[in-house]
């Protein structure tokens, strides 16, 4: 009997964060495939047409050790990753546009 295999929407509940954190760590593991903690992260499995990931109950396991070990912090290991388009200067309007508040012909 094979083993069950759990998708990205699965493991993000069973583990308790959301589908976008797990892709982070993912990214981070391609960053950074020599350090140690990126070492915890296990290989998913991809199949179908659509390569969805899959993992199993072991790797739900490792990922749940990778993010007990994991430091917490915006700007913590993770940051180069998450915080890839974030502005830290004040001042700036982050990319958003500039709305004219004026009326035309006033």
């Amino acid at each position: 009997m094979s083993e069950k295999l759990y998708k990205v929407e699965e493991v993000a509940v069973l583990i308790g964060c959301s589908v976008p954190t797990i892709n982070y760590w993912y990214r981070y593991k391609k960053e950074n495939p020599e350090e140690k903690l990126a070492q915890l992260i296990p290989e998913f499995t991809q199949l179908g047409t659509r390569m969805t990931r899959y993992w199993t109950q072991k790797d739900i396991y490792k990922l749940v050790e990778f993010r007990s070990k994991l430091p917490h912090g915006r700007n913590g290991m993770l940051g180069s990753v998450t915080q890839k388009y974030y502005h830290k200067e004040k001042g700036k309007n982050n990319g958003k546009k500039k709305v004219n508040t004026k009326r035309a012909g006033t």
